[in-house]
């Protein structure tokens, strides 16, 4: 086992809800020597994240000690990639890092890219994948074999059946439910509390039991 000491020092980008949620999961997996965060708005810096989690300028990240990790803490999908682009490339000694809350049941098969949060009571079944910077929110459940693109957001609650495949950037809504072997598309939305029976194609917002497209929205 390694010394306290040779765990990294977390960084916690994204000072909102969502980074409270990021940082409390990695407090308790006990995985990293500390957690700081660090969000662009100015009103944020000097205030504190969690009780003993202090929120940093950006300019201050450099001088932190490393070793360092990484975790983008955006609910906004395309805004936490360019995040995550932009500060892996003026942190290069950060790497981009996985939280897993030590509630959340994870198949010793299941294959999680960096960057992903996977939070309590989650479930990730045999053989699932996630892609760089997936969200697996609170109660969610990606059953065995499904593939999950990077960046894409399963929200508090949602049901994936068996070999489900969302696209990268995709938002599949808080309790929605996926039937089993059918395709979230690429930057699609599912609404909250949508049953999909049938593809739900790249770009498009659904909703509904059952889900079918929302008339003039798209994703």
């Amino acid at each position: 086992m390694s010394a306290p000491s040779d765990k990294p020092l977390l960084i916690v980008f994204g000072a909102g809800g969502h980074g409270r949620v990021a940082a409390d999961a990695a407090l308790c997996s006990g995985a990293f020597r500390g957690v700081v965060a660090s969000d662009r708005n100015p009103a944020a810096w000097g205030t504190a994240l969690l009780p003993g989690v202090p929120v940093l300028a950006p300019e201050a990240l450099a001088d932190l000690p490393a070793p360092l990790a990484l975790h983008v803490a955006i609910g906004n999908n395309p805004v936490r990639r360019q995040e995550a682009d932009q500060l892996r490339a003026g942190l290069p000694q950060a790497t981009l890092s996985t939280i897993v809350h030590p509630h959340a049941s994870v198949a010793v098969t299941a294959r999680i890219a960096p960057g992903c949060l996977i939070t309590a009571q989650c479930v990730i079944g045999p053989l699932a994948e996630l892609g760089a910077g997936v969200i697996v929110n609170h109660g969610a459940v990606v059953d065995h074999d499904c593939r999950i693109a990077a960046w894409a957001h399963i929200a508090p609650g949602a049901k994936l059946g068996g070999a489900v495949r969302v696209g990268e950037a995709a938002l599949v809504g808080a309790g929605s439910t996926v039937l089993r072997n059918l395709h979230v598309g690429r930057n699609a939305t599912l609404g909250a509390g949508a049953v999909l029976l049938q593809d739900l194609p790249d770009d498009q917002a659904w909703a509904g039991v059952p889900a079918r497209p929302l008339q003039g929205a798209s994703a």
